[in-house]
């Protein structure tokens, strides 16, 4: 599927406005952040957001997998496995979404990339 499938021609053309935004910096991720795009009046809880080697992202809430006795699932590296509840229908509409949310939360001081601060 792409963006032409849907009727939002221009996935951009949306607001984002950051509700708030957690740090904790492990890895690529740089924190949590929780988010409404009033277009759609919808919220976001717990989005993480990511950097390295300059590029920033924000994913989607997901969900940790679970075993059948309630235990959260591991990968070869110890990592909890996730699973989505949420995802675009095409990749260009989600890296528009990313792109927006990371442009809003770049907008609310103080900066949430800079260390030891935070955006709320």
């Amino acid at each position: 599927m792409s963006v032409n499938d849907f009727p939002l021609r221009s996935p951009t053309k949306f607001s984002v406005k950051v509700d708030s935004f957690t740090p904790l910096k492990r890895n690529t991720l740089r924190g949590f952040l929780t988010a409404t795009v009033p277009e759609v009046g919808i919220r976001l809880i717990d989005m993480p957001v990511h950097e390295t080697n300059g590029r920033r992202w924000c994913g989607l809430p997901a969900k940790p997998q679970l075993s059948k006795d309630g235990v959260a699932l591991r990968d070869d590296r110890g990592k909890i496995q996730y699973a989505p509840t949420v995802q675009f229908v095409c990749r260009e509409i989600g890296n528009a979404f990313s792109e927006r949310v990371i442009d809003a939360l770049l907008e609310a001081p103080p900066n949430a990339f800079d260390d030891g601060e935070t955006a709320s």
